[in-house]
C-alpha cells in the first residue's frame, strides 16, 4: 500500500533529522571523528566518506546534502513497506516532531 501524504511528509522530516544527526550534532560527534581518523585520505572511497562525515579535528562539518540522499535511499523501501506499522509510525514522529522543535528553535537565532 502506497504511504499517505502525511505519512510522506513524516518521513522527509524524520530523514532531515537523522540526516543532522549524521552530520552536525555533538552528541554523534565522537562517532564521526573515530570514522574519519580510520578512513586513509588516499583512497577514493575513504575520501567520500571523509567529506560525507567531517574532518576529525571539527574544522569541516559534514555534507547533509550527500548523507540525506543515503539515508533516504536506504530507508525509503521501510517507509514503502512497512508505512501502517504502528513502530514504524511511533519512531517517523518521534523523529519528525525533534526535526520540527530544532527548526523551529532555531528560526530567527544566529548560531
Amino acid at each position: 500500500m502506497m504511504p499517505s501524504a502525511l505519512d510522506l511528509i513524516l518521513y522527509v522530516a524524520a530523514t532531515a533529522r537523522v540526516t543532522t544527526l549524521i552530520t552536525h550534532d555533538e552528541i554523534t560527534a565522537p562517532t564521526r571523528a573515530w570514522l574519519v581518523r580510520r578512513f586513509q585520505p588516499d583512497r577514493r572511497f575513504h575520501r567520500l566518506i571523509v567529506y560525507m562525515l567531517g574532518s576529525p579535528d571539527g574544522d569541516m562539518t559534514g555534507c547533509p546534502w550527500c548523507v540525506s540522499m543515503w539515508v533516504g535511499l536506504l530507508s525509503a523501501p521501510l517507509m514503502w513497506f512497512w508505512s501502517n506499522n504502528p513502530l514504524v509510525m511511533i519512531v517517523l514522529i518521534g523523529l519528525a516532531a525533534s526535526q520540527t522543535t530544532g527548526m523551529i528553535h532555531s528560526y530567527g537565532r544566529q548560531q
